[in-house]
């Protein structure tokens, strides 16, 4: 599948990936150079290939209120929340952003994971007066240093007193389009949806009008390069149907201990009250200049004690990084680790995440 705007992204010099399913532009030439933007000037991203469901219908507060992990976000505040699909046993079936739109909810999340998500919604709708459908937006992200001062310039958005997750609805230029601020690279990154025929004249706008800042159009090379050193997981990546919350280390965002009963609830509140969890999501420090694969093991006083997720060359540290799963006997930052390569043993440390943030500019 491709993108709306293939046309323009391929006119721009994008290097496409292959469709698994969608064929996306991994970078325009130059990913250090696009990392750079993003870091320290001010870039702009196609996500328009992202999940995306508007939840509306009578019934949408009690249907979804009983179903998720976290207490819905209030129509009043323009703040979402992040929350789960939980099983009865307490392991992520999906991880998502819910927004009080004046029309329904709107979720964000993996496209992976998007078609899945609606499925196991749908199984509990019943008689509830609820539908979840696609809406015919696209999705752009502006990050950077100067990300505020553009939306600030081009659409008298006051982008500076927006909290994380808050939002807004507004009319530019006439069309309705909706503002999100969530992190996706531990920037102030901010989400422009808009109607699908609209997409290539906002994404033409945004280039002009920013030009004084020197924007550029970035990949997903550096856009996940980012992620990473943010520390942010992913899921289908960092997290799946086989992680507990408190394992991903998202317990704090996307659990309510006080909402009463959703699935899961029970063994979460155990874990909260009795227990601890085995392993925990931590950060990666690795010698050498070859990324591990996802999967591979990682060894402490030659015993296996976690799994690699996620990697990547960051550009900040000079170093191979990595996230990834350890037991408890590993966590402590600064832990000597190998991680095999075919039959080479990476030497390495552990660390806390995040790698980056962008508080301790």
């Amino acid at each position: 599948m491709q993108l709306p705007l293939h046309e323009i992204h391929a006119s721009a010099g994008a290097h496409f990936s292959l469709p698994d399913p969608w064929e996306l532009p991994t970078h325009y030439g130059n990913p250090r150079e696009e990392y750079q933007h993003i870091r320290n000037n001010l870039a702009l991203a196609d996500l328009s290939h992202q999940g995306l469901w508007l939840i509306t219908g009578e019934d949408r507060v009690k249907f979804l209120q009983g179903l998720i992990s976290n207490d819905l976000p209030k129509a009043e505040g323009q703040v979402g929340k992040q929350a789960c699909l939980l099983t009865a046993k307490g392991k992520i079936l999906s991880d998502f952003f819910l927004y009080p739109l004046s029309e329904g909810f709107l979720m964000t999340l993996e496209c992976s994971n998007a078609e899945d998500t609606k499925t196991q919604l749908l199984r509990f709708r019943m008689r509830s007066k609820v539908e979840i459908e696609r809406p015919h937006w696209g999705r752009l992200l502006i990050s950077g240093q100067n990300a505020q001062n553009l939306l600030e310039k081009c659409f008298a958005l006051t982008a500076t007193e927006m909290q994380e997750n808050s939002f807004f609805e507004k009319k530019i230029k006439g069309t309705h389009t909706i503002c999100i601020k969530s992190s996706v690279t531990g920037e102030d990154d901010f989400h422009l949806f808009t109607p699908l025929e609209n997409l290539e004249n906002l994404w033409g706008d945004l280039l002009s009008s920013a030009a004084e800042w020197g924007i550029r159009p970035v990949g997903q090379a550096a856009l996940e390069t980012c992620r990473i050193e943010a520390g942010k997981p992913r899921y289908g990546i960092d997290m799946n149907e086989d992680t507990l919350p408190n394992e991903a280390g998202i317990q704090e965002q996307v659990i309510s201990y006080t909402k009463g009963c959703f699935p899961g609830q029970e063994v979460i509140a155990r874990i909260k009250t009795y227990g601890h969890v085995n392993k925990q999501l931590c950060g990666l420090i690795l010698e050498g200049e070859t990324l591990p694969k996802q999967g591979a093991e990682i060894f402490h006083d030659k015993k296996s004690v976690g799994w690699v997720t996620s990697t990547t060359k960051s550009p900040l540290l000079g170093k191979i990084i990595a996230m990834g799963y350890l037991r408890r006997e590993a966590l402590e930052a600064g832990t000597a680790l190998s991680v095999m390569l075919d039959s080479e043993a990476i030497p390495g440390i552990s660390t806390s995440l995040p790698f980056y943030s962008n508080h301790a500019k």
